[in-house]
């Protein structure tokens, strides 16, 4: 009996410890603000608007609000965009990943990507970008 009590407590005492250290839910409206800030930007083709949302980790990784907008564009501008849609964000209290597409006007969901942000002096800014997994690559 003694040892169900020490093992019952354990488990307790190391499931308070997770809890706390799981991220605060008033992160995912800053997120998404983010999110929605770099899209208008992206639309705006604004590189200062990006630049600012940028975090300065993503030059280690060659990329910037140049790279951005030439992935999200294509080199020639034969792409159109609209938005960065169905994101879907995965946090902790310090580093971020949203999933999402870059979608036109008629909503295709072909071209993923996914952005990597840091929470850096209470903000979350965004630390690099690379191609998502399409859902024609999930199916396989």
């Amino acid at each position: 009996m003694r040892k169900v009590l020490l093992l019952t407590a354990a488990a307790l005492l190391a499931w308070q410890g997770c809890a706390e250290r799981s991220p605060k839910r008033d992160q995912i409206p800053l997120l998404r603000e983010n999110i929605l800030k770099l899209q208008n930007a992206v639309k705006d083709h604004s590189r200062a608007a990006i630049d600012s949302l940028l975090s300065v980790k993503i030059i280690s990784k060659n990329q910037g609000s140049d790279s951005l907008l030439n992935y999200v564009y294509g080199a020639q501008g034969q792409f159109p965009f609209e938005r960065f849609g169905n994101c879907s964000i995965i946090y902790t209290s310090d580093k971020a990943r949203i999933e999402c597409f870059i979608m036109d006007s008629t909503g295709q969901t072909d071209r993923p990507l996914t952005f990597f942000l840091a929470r850096e002096h209470d903000l979350w800014l965004f630390t690099s970008f690379e191609p998502g997994v399409s859902e024609s690559d999930t199916a396989k």
